[in-house]
């Protein structure tokens, strides 16, 4: 059970509204999968910040950092049910012989830890960049920070009072609840002491470098430890923050949306089971490339929820849609093309063909758009090889883009694979840029090319070809939804009309409700069609089911 809302009184009938809803699963297994993701991010982000620090602030190899995130359940100050967001960001470190990220004996400063200011910088990674819409305004925070001292006893040590003087200050050490006093006056004479400092030099650098931490309200705990044993893998620091409701606006939004009928991943309208029998329908899914090119948000989620919309709304029997996720060359020739030319055969021409896909796309010199597997070579690619990121401000050799695009697939060579197998219809909806950039925006890689003007593909065979944008423009993610602009619109479309539409009716609302929310979000979108052979104008007869 979660809650929402302000006021205790708002909050309790923001509460009971939802918990009454038949929406609360659905909000909370979203939630749920959009922390997971975060977790994610994180951890990838972490890695590219740690990769990226310079020599004198590297950690070495035997310093692993670990980064989690998950959901919470809570109780308010006014004993109402809350749903918390909870990140912890720590170290580890083995021992070696004169190597070390952590804390020289006796020091407590945050900036003599290059583990530590690791810890802070990861953190407001996470807060500022990763985590503005969960730590809002006013939010309550309750930050955790975790120190630690090794065996080595402690006399007397300086303390200069950077960070003030401290008196009977509640934390927890070694497991019990204590306080603990430490003064610029007479210094540091335990261990219980030297660990607090350096959880307060922790907090120090976290209050003046996240700016997020400045506007919460913040509780924060201490838990402090002396383990038994010496080494440097014993002097640490960690940090665990918990932000209280802090997807509340978000929940109230989603249960209002989920009443209108906003979201296009739930209440998938159903029809008569397998009413669609010569339709076979091939999903490609490609959201997570070798690194150096970056991932494909949503790409998962628009090949799973497509797949459910090809079932359940338009009947299409179970085993005749086939969806393949990060789909090698080999998948696509093999699990996708060779499949549907045996069943044309199979079924004398008697059959219907949808080719989808999400991912990343290429263009050549001439602006051929090519679709990209995920199992290219990069060894083969000399300004792609052993490097996490390309240079998108040096143009791709000559060399290196034949070497690239030789190991992707162009849309045309992929129709004139269809050229000789009979069937009813081919269809083709591709979800992604070959303006060889992602859906993001960013530039991927920076290919040369001839033409200003784009004449569009050439289809020679009868082919239907639905395009997110223009092979010159980007195609976006609608980040709000979870979606490629393009998948989005086509599936709302097809939840308001239950699949009950031809081609003509529905690419016209697709495509003018792409350009419409992408030009209002600040990042125009305008889908296009190609029609090959002699379909002319009888494309527009086809009907979804």
């Amino acid at each position: 059970m979660f809650l929402v809302g302000a006021t205790a009184t708002t909050k309790a009938q923001l509460s009971e509204a939802i918990v009454n809803s038949e929406y609360r699963d659905i909000i909370l297994k979203e939630l749920q999968k959009s922390v997971e993701n975060r977790e994610k991010t994180m951890q990838r982000r972490a890695e590219e910040y740690l990769l990226g620090l310079p020599n004198d602030k590297k950690l070495y190899d035997e310093s692993k950092v670990g980064i989690k995130a998950n959901l919470t359940s809570g109780v308010t100050s006014d004993g109402l049910p809350e749903l918390n967001y909870r990140i912890s960001i720590d170290y580890t470190c083995r021992h070696i012989e004169s190597v070390t990220d952590n804390y020289p004996t006796g020091a407590y400063r945050c900036e003599e830890s290059n583990a530590s200011m690791a810890i802070v910088e990861l953190t407001r990674i996470m807060v500022d960049e990763l985590g503005a819409d969960a730590f809002k305004s006013g939010k309550k925070v309750t930050i955790k920070i975790k120190a630690s001292t090794d065996i080595t006893e402690v006399s007397h040590l300086p303390y200069r009072g950077e960070y003030g003087d401290f008196k009977y200050v509640a934390a927890r050490y070694n497991g019990e609840s204590v306080r603990i006093s430490v003064s610029e006056a007479e210094g540091i004479s335990t261990n219980a002491q030297l660990a607090f400092v350096r959880a307060q030099g922790l907090r120090h650098n976290m209050e003046n470098n996240i700016q997020h931490l400045k506007s919460t309200e913040n509780e924060y705990l201490y838990e402090t430890q002396s383990y038994n044993e010496e080494g440097s893998q014993y002097r640490n620091v960690g940090v665990e923050i918990v932000v209280h409701g802090a997807f509340d606006e978000q929940i109230v939004e989603m249960n209002e949306r989920l009443i209108d009928d906003e979201f296009i991943d739930y209440n998938i309208p159903k029809t008569e089971p397998n009413s669609n029998t010569n339709t076979y329908v091939l999903i490609i899914a490609n959201e997570r490339y070798p690194k150096p090119l970056p991932q494909v948000p949503y790409a998962y989620n628009d090949g799973e929820v497509l797949t459910q919309y090809c079932i359940r709304t338009l009947g299409i029997p179970q085993r005749q849609v086939k969806i393949v996720e990060d789909a090698t060359m080999q998948n696509i020739t093999k699990d996708g093309v060779t499949w549907m030319k045996d069943i044309a055969s199979s079924t004398k021409g008697d059959c219907r063909f949808l080719i989808y896909y999400a991912g990343h796309g290429f263009t050549d010199r001439d602006y051929n758009p090519y679709i990209v597997p995920t199992d290219l070579n990069f060894k083969k690619i000399k300004a792609m090889r052993k490097t996490d990121r390309i240079d998108v401000e040096k143009r791709l050799s000559r060399r290196d883009t034949k070497k690239l695009l030789s190991q992707c697939l162009r849309i045309d060579t992929l129709c004139s694979w269809f050229n000789r197998v009979p069937c009813q219809s081919l269809t083709l909806i591709v979800d992604a840029s070959f303006d060889n950039t992602g859906r993001d925006g960013e530039t991927i890689v920076n290919l040369r090319h001839t033409k200003k003007r784009v004449k569009g593909i050439r289809l020679r065979n009868d082919v239907v070809l639905l395009s997110a944008a223009p092979f010159n423009k980007t195609a976006y993610a609608f980040d709000e939804q979870h979606h490629g602009y393009l998948t989005y619109f086509l599936l709302k479309e097809l939840k308001s009309t239950k699949g009950d539409i031809d081609y003509g009716d529905l690419f016209e609302s697709v495509i003018a409700n792409v350009e419409k929310e992408s030009a209002l979000q600040g990042q125009l979108q305008e889908p296009t069609t190609n029609v090959g052979g002699k379909l002319k104008d009888n494309w527009t007869k086809i009907r979804m089911r």
